[in-house]
């Protein structure tokens, strides 16, 4: 059985239990719903988006709704195809294809304006693959366009105390999802993406919020990147 066959199986089982509030939420991230308050604070006329990691497209459906034309990733074809029946019942602008974020997109050069991850580079555990998706995401947006990523933090209430019996450093598995993450400090996110984006904005945000029917303290990063 290969790693990502057995990824897919995970998360495919996450998605029926629904532990993660990602895995059964319907409203939009609060974290997203800042970065458009951001966005428009700037003036700004961005139309073309992607959704890294869309899950059942909670955020691809309010960007398409606030007039974005979306591009959604996401592991699980059973996502992707509900997704896109939801779009066409709806008449919004998106297109949903699965696939690994790790491979190259279906998305063409220079042509995005903004892209989001909220909680899937996380799960990107090998450093090339960390590489070939940062490199299709600089290739994908256009010039000085935005990257807006949201992720837990070390210091997360529900990951962090996980690395105290993780055999790496940085690196735990959810023990009910048994899917993978690797844990960021700020310090740690803002030097991986150095090379190829400059930071426009970067904090980290405190909530509580249920993790497998028991609310903990998150601690989570977000950044807005330009493409340099």
């Amino acid at each position: 059985m290969n790693q990502h066959f057995e990824l897919t199986m995970s998360w495919a089982a996450e998605y029926k239990k629904q532990g993660i509030p990602s895995s059964f939420r319907k409203s939009p991230s609060n974290a997203l719903v800042e970065f458009m308050t951001w966005l428009e604070k700037q003036g700004s006329q961005k139309k073309f988006a992607a959704d890294l990691g869309c899950g059942l497209g909670r955020n691809s459906f309010y960007l398409a709704n606030r007039g974005f034309s979306v591009t959604a990733i996401d592991l699980l074809q059973e996502n992707v195809d509900a997704v896109n029946k939801q779009a066409q019942l709806e008449k919004l602008s998106i297109r949903a294809f699965a696939q690994d974020v790790s491979k190259e997109w279906p998305i063409a050069s220079n042509s995005l304006d903004i892209a989001i991850d909220i909680f899937c580079y996380k799960h990107i555990l090998n450093k090339q693959a960390q590489r070939s998706y940062r490199n299709e995401l600089w290739k994908a947006l256009k010039l000085n366009g935005l990257y807006f990523i949201s992720l837990a933090s070390i210091n997360d209430g529900f990951y962090g105390p996980l690395l105290k019996t993780s055999p790496s450093e940085k690196q735990v598995t959810d023990p009910y999802a048994n899917v993978s993450s690797y844990l960021y400090s700020m310090a740690d996110l803002i030097d991986e993406f150095s090379d190829q984006f400059t930071v426009i904005e970067a904090s980290e945000k405190s909530s509580v919020s249920p993790m497998h029917g028991k609310d903990y303290t998150r601690k989570v990063l977000n950044f807005i990147f330009k493409k340099k």
